[in-house]
Parts: structure tokens; C-alpha cells; sequence
């Protein structure tokens, strides 16, 4: 049961743009817009921590 928790909990790390509710969430937890969280998520992959750093360090 253990090797379950460890397999799924990482899913609130990762950011999404395969639904269009998940981009809207992530541009709105980013204070983002699309274009941006999508350039950032190509540039650093789906990484929420790395996204996030990328969207600070290009403003």
C-alpha cells in the first residue's frame, strides 16, 4: 500500500496542460497567462517547483 501513496502523490507537482480547467488552475495558483505557463513548461519541463522558477526569474 505504501508503494501506492509514493506512486500518486507526486501528481500535485507536476502541471498539466492536457485539460483546459488544469491550464486555467495553474495560470491562476502562477498568476500567469497560457502562453507564458506553456513556454515555461516546454523550457523546463512539467516540474511545478522548476515552472514556477522559470515564471519569476522571466518577469
Amino acid at each position: 500500500m505504501s508503494e501506492d501513496q509514493g506512486r500518486h502523490g507526486n501528481n500535485d507537482c507536476v502541471v498539466s496542460l492536457e485539460h483546459e480547467w488544469e491550464r486555467r488552475n495553474w495560470m491562476q495558483w502562477l498568476h500567469c497567462s497560457e502562453q507564458e505557463l506553456r513556454h515555461a513548461v516546454e523550457s523546463v519541463g512539467p516540474d511545478s517547483d522548476n515552472v514556477r522558477r522559470f515564471l519569476r526569474q522571466a518577469r
